[in-house]
């Protein structure tokens, strides 16, 4: 809009606010949409469940091994990862979670078939907090095959033992980096 100034000049100022106006709202707009996307509770804090992780490895062996029913035994809405995701299956994450005796969840990996596998899918969750020795699972699972070992000395890899049960194998990962604990769990029904 011009305006006619004092000495009969004309100015576009109101033109080039709104023009500025309009700008910065593009660009507060555009940062907005860039931002990663974060799928967690409203304070991202870790799902408190009130089982311990022999409860837990009981629950998930004795549901059916799908998204809706491990959602309802994680107390969560997983999230599929479409980057990870394949032509055979489908990969979910989810948020931590902590578990009686100090123990934390800190990452899940749950891999669903998709209907051209005749796999079963996994389900790895990734342990962090109070240690779990060998001696402890062997208190609940007596019966262990060593099914892998460290290879090239990296720490992540771990010597596996796992439980062969009427569900499935339920292998416990003692990682190098931290080899008197169990790093993860691994489920694999009907293995």
């Amino acid at each position: 809009m011009r305006t006619i100034t004092a000495n009969g000049t004309t100015s576009t100022t109101a033109r080039s606010n709104a023009f500025s106006k309009l700008i910065a709202l593009f660009l507060a707009v555009a940062t907005t949409a860039c931002q990663p996307t974060v799928h967690a509770s409203k304070e991202n804090a870790m799902i408190q469940l009130n089982l311990s992780v022999w409860q837990l490895i009981e629950d998930i062996q004795a549901a059916s091994f799908t998204l809706a029913s491990v959602e309802k035994l994680l107390g969560q809405s997983l999230i599929e990862q479409t980057q990870q995701s394949t032509v055979s299956f489908q990969f979910f994450a989810g948020q931590q979670l902590a578990l009686a005796g100090n123990v934390n969840v800190v990452d899940i990996d749950l891999r669903l078939p998709r209907s051209t596998t005749s796999n079963l899918g996994m389900l790895a969750l990734h342990l962090g907090g109070e240690c779990i020795t060998l001696q402890q699972v062997r208190q609940q699972f007596s019966e262990l095959d060593i099914t892998d070992i460290p290879r090239d000395g990296s720490p992540e890899e771990a010597t596996t033992f796992t439980a062969t049960t009427t569900w499935g194998g339920v292998s416990f990962g003692f990682q190098e980096k931290k080899p008197d604990c169990v790093g993860y769990l691994v489920f694999n029904p009907g293995q």
